[in-house]
């Protein structure tokens, strides 16, 4: 059976960013840069997110987890709990400064 793109985009895109998230992490080449990299990707996901608030929809969870799964397994300096925790850190961080109007997007 062929691959159908329009069915299985979310998985698709999911397993993409699970390799590129794997890559990016074994480019770091030290925990702090590793450390810093995943906060500014946890930013980016929060802002993700703010902007789908309204249409918020489980795909995009699953492509934002699949990056963090690659990068966690292709973590070699830093420790994995920081990393997740950073992410975390970083997604709430930006969320709140986008819904309090801190961080305005260039299209507001």
């Amino acid at each position: 059976m062929a691959f159908e793109f329009f069915e299985q985009w979310a998985e698709f895109f999911f397993f993409c960013l699970l390799v590129i998230g794997f890559l990016l992490s074994l480019a770091a080449p030290s925990a702090v840069l590793s450390y810093l990299m995943i906060f500014v990707i946890g930013m980016m996901a929060g802002r993700l997110m703010y902007e789908r608030k309204k249409k918020l929809q489980f795909p995009y969870f699953l492509i934002i987890v699949g990056f963090v799964i690659g990068y966690v397994l292709g973590a070699f300096y830093g420790n994995k709990m920081i990393i997740l925790t950073l992410f975390i850190i970083g997604t709430f961080l930006s969320y709140y400064l986008h819904d309090k109007g801190i961080i305005h997007d260039v299209r507001y």
